[in-house]
C-alpha cells in the first residue's frame, strides 16, 4: 500500500508547477536552461504556445537536478549559448535601455551614468567577482555545468544558427511550431571592439570560449 501511495504522490507532484519546473516543462517533458540574452524569451514563448509575458527565470542546470532529481534525468534537457563578446555587448545595450526596469534598474543607471561606453563598461567595471554576483554577466558555462566542468544538459544550441538548431528542441518534443522572434536582438561580429576588450571578454569567459568553441 506504501508503494501504491508512493507512486500516486510522485505523479501528482511531477505535474505541479513546482519552482523552478513550470507547466511548459511538465507538459513538453522538457528542462529548458535559460541563459540570459541568447534568445530565451523567445523560447519561452514557442514553448509556451504564447506571444505573452512569460516567467523567465535563469535556473541552472544544477539548481533543477537538485530540486527534482528523478524530474531531472528522465527529462530533455536543453539550452542555447551564444558567443561571449556578442552576448556581453547585447547585455550592455540592455542595460542602456533600462534593462527589466525592476531587479536591474539599479545596475541600469549606473552602467547609463558612469559606463556608457562598451570598452569603459569591460575594462573598468567588469571583473571576476561581478561576473558571478549578477546573472546577466554570468557565464554560460555556469548555468549547464557540473564542478567538473560537464555539460549537464542533452543539446546545447548556439544562437548564432538558433533557428536550425530550434528545429533539433521541436523535433524532440514533437512540437508543430517555429521560433517567434521575441526580445532578440542582432548578431554583431564585434568588429568594433579594441584588441583589448576582446583579451579581458576572453579571460574572463575563457571557458565558455572553450566549452562551446567559440
Amino acid at each position: 500500500m506504501l508503494g501504491i501511495k508512493t507512486a500516486i504522490s510522485y505523479h501528482i507532484k511531477s505535474h505541479l508547477n513546482i519552482y523552478p519546473y513550470r507547466r511548459y516543462m511538465c507538459k513538453h517533458n522538457c528542462i529548458f536552461i535559460h541563459i540570459p540574452k541568447a534568445a530565451g524569451t523567445s523560447v519561452l514563448h514557442a514553448l509556451s504556445g504564447s506571444t505573452k509575458h512569460v516567467q523567465r527565470d535563469h535556473c541552472s542546470a544544477f539548481n533543477f537536478k537538485s530540486a527534482d532529481k528523478k524530474r531531472f534525468e528522465r527529462s530533455f534537457k536543453f539550452a542555447f549559448v551564444r558567443h561571449p563578446v556578442d552576448r556581453l555587448l547585447s547585455v550592455h545595450r540592455y542595460l542602456l535601455s533600462g534593462g527589466n526596469g525592476t531587479n536591474n534598474k539599479r545596475l541600469s543607471a549606473l552602467i547609463n551614468s558612469e559606463y556608457k561606453q562598451f570598452d569603459d563598461f569591460v575594462l573598468n567595471y567588469l571583473d571576476s567577482m561581478r561576473l558571478h554576483t549578477e546573472v546577466l554577466f554570468r557565464p554560460q558555462f555556469s548555468f549547464l555545468c557540473n564542478e567538473y566542468y560537464e555539460v549537464m544538459v542533452d543539446f546545447v544550441g548556439k544562437y548564432e544558427k538558433i533557428d536550425q538548431d530550434f528545429k533539433v528542441v521541436a523535433d524532440k518534443l514533437d512540437l508543430n511550431t517555429t521560433l517567434p522572434k521575441s526580445n532578440v536582438s542582432k548578431l554583431s561580429n564585434g568588429s568594433d571592439v579594441s584588441d583589448n576588450v576582446r583579451e579581458k571578454i576572453f579571460d574572463l569567459y575563457s571557458k565558455d570560449f572553450e566549452l562551446f568553441e567559440y
